[in-house]
């Protein structure tokens, strides 16, 4: 019989009626019996190849490396068409066995394992250049993942399993060898409520994002920091079309049923996961904008130098202030720079508006997608941190809706994946809420504002697509276009254009296979100053669902209308009660900032005391000392801390200082490890600037 490759097994045929295969979820287990290297591409600190970590600082087998491993396998077991039908083919139909990324459960210090390469064959003798130092996972790390595919295909994986016994960098060596555990069920049932008229999505992705942003992408394939309406209402629409739900998936196509945006949200925000209902998030507004930072002396690093807190204003309004005084006055506003492109503001439940970013990160990739390709495609890929919550909303009438939610019962239910982005990331409905819509005040639009208080911001929450009569895409608003524009009510409204942008909008379609034309429109964040007796109109608008432009069941042309531009710091004066601007209590939105000038107060006590103590004996920590600390903690050494409070060497006498062992206090109060490794890090990073500017050093 040859290869029992070239046979498809009984239990595998082809599936006729795609609507009645059963799909089941199993946990995929594996422990390192050896040593192994799951490379990053990347080297730092004298190592010259680092393992990949995922957003928590731990090893992680991605989801890429161990399908390659699963299709090599494949190859040797079966013909070509199988395992086409198995992992997919480059530009046609997708994989059927969606994996996700093996995640360590526990992260064990990693080990350093240094080699060289002989001089000849018969000498010993190290070459030049010639060693390198690998970041390598010890042996007895866990891994877990999951993977979702039809039932049929179960015996399949499970024999591919076995015929993987190793993973990572050095698998001819020895290295990496692994040993698999039982597919255990994994399958999950979460009650849904049914909603009338909308439905709020919350989303988490299991694995690292791309939501590609450009359609020619250059060294690195730069992503979007959010899931846009059409890529969304593309994932539900091709889940249905493979369960052979096309009607429902009519009712997505055609916009019966409007998919919005799917905007990130603040990272550690468990609290608003719980009810996404009094949940409000969209993207920074472009008058929404911050003093630029002032110029430095010196050669201090970037990181060094004194963090101020981010004021975010109403440039609309601090222009507007800056018309009606005197040129004198004008020069004296601020210099402001606008929001970051991955900026987003959120509340809860008619709360404090906060600002931040998702976390990003770029990964290198070498691709080999066919066999007979001798050199590896190298890339690299921006990616959305795994484990990031997104909301998104489902508009439309009440029996399509009704409809929509049967059809997606099983995704609704987290029993079924969506595919997401580049290379089909999956991504699992985390919970699904009501959300009817409440009376305008509850959800954040302003009353129509009296004349004397000012008038209110149009903000648009996603792009806004809208062409002229020519059938030109408008890349611009001006007031006049706004008595054109779709949906735009038509009564008494006085509109100002104050910040708005361009933007390129590209699309693929993964039924068809093809690419969409592309399309400019005016970017989300753009603001506009209405007032007039028809702002009301344009408030009902909005908490009805009546967006703006076209394409609006693809999530274009949203919007919100305010009082106060979301996300403005105030601050009110004790004595004369007026809003202060440029002043607040919170530090930059990122939280290394905080970390920074934390430390940095740390490092200013410690050297002025150590000015008052230089003309006494006593000894003091040296830098080599504090730097061997860093290293102890990086290694998770369980006394790193503990035995340098109580030195009882010689040599560690320098520990004794008062100082030196309240910083030690103020390390070891702090809650997690990875808290502890920061901040021990960022420490001596401040000693050592103090120490070259102490000694004038460039």
């Amino acid at each position: 019989m040859g290869k029992q490759s070239k046979q498809r097994s009984s239990s595998q045929p082809q599936t006729a009626n795609p609507d009645r295969t059963e799909w089941v979820r199993r946990h995929i287990t594996a422990r390192l019996v050896e040593d192994a290297h799951p490379g990053s591409g990347v080297g730092s600190d004298g190592i010259n190849a680092l393992v990949a970590r995922d957003r928590k600082g731990r090893p992680v087998i991605w989801a890429s490396h161990l399908e390659g491993l699963l299709r090599e396998a494949a190859r040797s077991l079966y013909d070509e068409e199988e395992v086409k039908r198995l992992f997919g083919e480059q530009g046609r139909a997708r994989q059927r066995m969606v994996l996700t990324s093996l995640y360590a459960e526990q992260a064990k210090p990693s080990r350093v394992w240094r080699s060289t390469a002989r001089a000849s064959f018969d000498n010993r003798a190290p070459q030049d250049d010639t060693l390198r130092a690998i970041e390598f996972v010890p042996a007895d790390t866990v891994f877990m993942g999951q993977v979702e595919l039809p039932a049929k295909d179960l015996p399949t994986l499970a024999r591919l399993l076995k015929e993987v016994d190793a993973i990572g960098h050095g698998r001819a060596s020895g290295a990496g060898r692994v040993e698999w555990g039982e597919l255990t069920d994994a399958e999950t049932t979460a009650s849904i409520l049914t909603a009338k008229s909308r439905v709020l999505l919350l989303l988490r992705n299991l694995d690292p994002l791309c939501i590609a942003t450009t359609a020619t992408p250059g060294n690195i394939i730069p992503t979007l920091s959010f899931v846009p309406g059409r890529t969304l209402l593309g994932a539900l629409a091709g889940w249905l079309i493979a369960e052979g739900r096309k009607d429902a998936a009519k009712l997505l196509v055609d916009g019966q049923v409007a998919v919005s945006d799917a905007l990130p949200i603040q990272s550690g925000d468990f609290e608003s996961a719980r009810s996404p209902s009094k949940l409000e998030v969209l993207p920074a507004p472009l008058a929404l904008q911050s003093a630029k930072p002032g110029g430095a002396t010196g050669a201090v690093p970037w990181w060094a130098q004194q963090t101020a807190p981010v004021h975010r204003v109403n440039a609309a309004q601090l222009r507007d202030k800056a018309r009606q005084e005197d040129a004198a006055k004008k020069d004296a506003q601020p210099k402001l720079k606008r929001p970051e492109p991955d900026l987003f503001v959120q509340r809860y439940d008619g709360g404090t508006w906060t600002t931040y970013r998702p976390e990003t990160r770029v990964r290198l990739r070498n691709g080999r997608p066919d066999p007979k390709q001798e050199d590896p495609s190298l890339f690299a890929v921006e990616q959305i941190a795994e484990g990031t919550l997104f909301l998104a909303e489902l508009r439309g009438g009440s029996s399509d809706l009704e409809d929509i939610q049967s059809a997606l019962r099983p995704v609704l239910e987290s029993n079924r994946w969506l595919r997401i982005g580049r290379a089909g990331v999956p991504v699992v409905v985390e919970r699904v809420s009501p959300g009817d819509p409440l009376p305008a005040p509850k959800r954040g639009n302003a009353p129509p504002p009296p004349a004397n208080k000012g008038p209110a911001y149009v903000t648009l929450t996603s792009d806004l697509l809208f062409r002229d009569k020519q059938l030109r895409w408008q890349t611009v608003l001006t007031a006049e276009d706004f008595v054109d524009l779709p949906g735009w009510p038509r009564t008494d409204i006085l509109v100002s254009p104050e910040f708005q942008e361009a933007t390129t909008v590209h699309g693929w379609n993964g039924t068809a296979r093809l690419w969409r034309l592309p399309a400019a429109g005016i970017r989300r964040g753009s603001v506009f100053k209405v007032a007039g007796a028809g702002v009301q109109e344009l408030i009902n608008a909005a908490a009805a669902g009546l967006w703006l432009g076209e394409r609006t069941h693809e999530g274009f042309g949203r919007f919100r209308i305010d009082q106060t531009l979301p996300g403005v710091t105030k601050e009110t004066d004790q004595e004369s009660g007026k809003t202060i601007l440029f002043k607040s209590a919170t530090l930059d939105d990122d939280p290394d900032d905080a970390l920074a000038a934390q430390t940095k107060e740390w490092c200013q006590h410690h050297q002025e005391l150590a000015k008052k103590t230089e003309t006494e004996s006593s000894p003091r920590p040296s830098m080599s000392q504090w730097q061997d600390l860093v290293t102890d903690l990086d290694a998770e050494k369980p006394d790193a801390i503990k035995s340098r409070m109580d030195p009882k060497t010689a040599g560690a006498a320098g520990w004794n200082d008062p100082d030196a062992n309240a910083v030690l206090k103020k390390l070891d109060a702090l809650k997690t490890q990875a808290e502890l490794k920061a901040h021990a890090r960022m420490f001596v990073r401040w000693l050592r600037v103090k120490a070259k500017n102490h000694k004038g050093v460039a």
